[in-house]
Parts: C-alpha cells; sequence; structure tokens
C-alpha cells in the first residue's frame, strides 16, 4: 500500500536529450551542437524531486515503458526520495523522451514523444483510488486525466500546470481545481484574452491563480487580491524545468503553511536556481539552499 503523501505529482516521466547550440537551425539546414546531456525529465518527475528536497513527502503516478530507460527513471526517482509505487511499467511502450535544443541565451525548443505517457489516464484512475494525499499536483496532462483526478481527489487540494494542454482548455473546464500555475502564453491560449485579463477571468473560477513571466516575475491572484513578485538575478544558462522548479518551491511553501508572498519568493528563488545549470533536474535546491539564497 503506498504510504501517505503530503504531495502526489500526476503527470508525465521522460528522458531530455539535451542539445547544446548557438542558435536552433533553420528549416532544412544544420548547425553544429558544442555538446549534449542525457538527463532524466518529465514536468511530473521534475516537480516530484523538487518538492521532496525540499522536505515533502512526495510521490508520482506515471508510466514510463518497459526499457533501461524507464528503469533508470524509476531508480532516480527512488534515490531522491519520491514514492514511485504508482508508476506503472507498460512493458510494450517505450518511455517518453523529449529532445530538447538549448540556445545560447539559455531558451529552448523541445520535440516530445509521448510513447507509455499516452496511457496515464487509465493509470491516475488507478493510482488515485490508492493514494492517500493531501495535496494533488497535475503537471502537464490532458483533460481526460484532470477530469479524472477532479472526480476522485477527495479532500485533497488540486494545482493544476497544463503546461502544452492550454490549448485544449477552457475557463470552465477548470471548476474544481484549486490552484492554476501558468505562463502568459497558455493563460492567454486558455481564455483567448490578453494574459492578465486572462488571469483576472480565470481567477472567477479557481481560487489561486499564478502566472509565471520568466525574467519579468510571478504574479498570484487569490482572493481579488493580487501579488507580484520579481526575478531574482540569475546568470541563464539553461531554462528547461524553470516552470517545474517555481512550482515546486510555491507548493513547498504553501504545504509547509507559509505566506502567499513568502510562496511566491519560494518559487521565484527555486527557478532562480534552476536556470544556472544545465537540465531541468539537476540544479534544483534543498530548503537549505533555497533559504540560503533567500536570506543570504
Amino acid at each position: 500500500m503506498p504510504r501517505a503523501l503530503d504531495v502526489l505529482a500526476i503527470g508525465n516521466i521522460n528522458a531530455d536529450i539535451s542539445f547544446f547550440v548557438e542558435k536552433a537551425p533553420a528549416e532544412d539546414s544544420e548547425v553544429i551542437a558544442s555538446d549534449y546531456e542525457v538527463f532524466s525529465g518529465g514536468s511530473a518527475a521534475n516537480f516530484a524531486v523538487g518538492v521532496s528536497r525540499l522536505g515533502l513527502k512526495a510521490g508520482i503516478i506515471a508510466c514510463v515503458g518497459g526499457d533501461d530507460l524507464g528503469r533508470r527513471a524509476v531508480t532516480e526517482l527512488d534515490k531522491e526520495g519520491v514514492a514511485t509505487d504508482l508508476v506503472k511499467i507498460e512493458s510494450a511502450e517505450k518511455t517518453g523522451v523529449v529532445c530538447v535544443i538549448v540556445e545560447g541565451g539559455g531558451g529552448r525548443r523541445m520535440v516530445a514523444y509521448r510513447g507509455a505517457n499516452s496511457l496515464l489516464a487509465a493509470a491516475a484512475a488507478e493510482g488515485l483510488r490508492k493514494a492517500e494525499t493531501k495535496f494533488i499536483q497535475l503537471c502537464n496532462v490532458k483533460k481526460d486525466v484532470l477530469k479524472e483526478a477532479l472526480r476522485l481527489k477527495g479532500s485533497a487540494t488540486v494545482s493544476f500546470d497544463p503546461g502544452g494542454a492550454s490549448g485544449e482548455l477552457l475557463p470552465d473546464d477548470l471548476w474544481g481545481v484549486d490552484i492554476l500555475m501558468v505562463n502568459e502564453l497558455e493563460c492567454a491560449a486558455i481564455t483567448g484574452k490578453r494574459w492578465d485579463l486572462g488571469a483576472d477571468a480565470i481567477s472567477r473560477v479557481v481560487g489561486k491563480v499564478v502566472v509565471k513571466r520568466g525574467a519579468r516575475g510571478s504574479l498570484l491572484i487569490e482572493g481579488g487580491k493580487k501579488y507580484w513578485q520579481e526575478a531574482y538575478d540569475a546568470k541563464v544558462i539553461d531554462t528547461t524545468g524553470a516552470g517545474d522548479a517555481f512550482d515546486a518551491g510555491f507548493v513547498s511553501a504553501l504545504v509547509k503553511g507559509f505566506s502567499p508572498s513568502v510562496c511566491m519568493k519560494w518559487g521565484a528563488a527555486a527557478a532562480a536556481l534552476k536556470i544556472q545549470r544545465r537540465g531541468a533536474r539537476v540544479a534544483l535546491p534543498t530548503e537549505v539552499e533555497l533559504t540560503s539564497f533567500l536570506y543570504k
């Protein structure tokens, strides 16, 4: 039986193959990469590691293939203290893979192969019936997984970062979500409005709306009140996973009972620490590292 958890992540586990280039190639052209690395990734997996490093009991519902990449991904999550009891091994599938092209300024473009991740809806329904958790974080999942989570959430708080699935959502799809975490483009995609007007509209449906704006900071709308947070100065090496890091910082502070303004600081600090190193997960901070950064 899975152990009681502070936070349960639901979403993708991937292998990330990152190529580092000065500039991404144009159509029908080639560029030479200065380096490449293979990382464990996937938004839900990154988030789960992030909150685990920040002192919470974390678990994950996800699917991997019956291949070496899947076994490696689960082993690494186990080493990070993330409960993997609810990870399904789909022996007939391949583990998801993302090709990440990281440009000189730290921006990135991605090509994703979903593989076993495409079977997440059934795994989510099965896992949520077994799980005991106070908080559910949905990471880059389709509408069918969101509906299953809302149907089976019990008394848990549900936070949703739709990522690339934002384009299939409307504000009315978010009834029952307690926290929505999006960037400006995702907010606009859900509402059809400019991001700030869209955030206001979504706040009439969702109790807490967080908009992540990269170097321009972030915004939380809660109970009609707005909390603005500036981004911290950091040398940008690789922005892959910065949103996952922000989510982990914000949620960890929230679960620990901190104020909205402190939650925003934790999110911004976790993102700032992450973007200074390659890969989505390597630089995710511990609580000591994060608080040292904030209060140095």
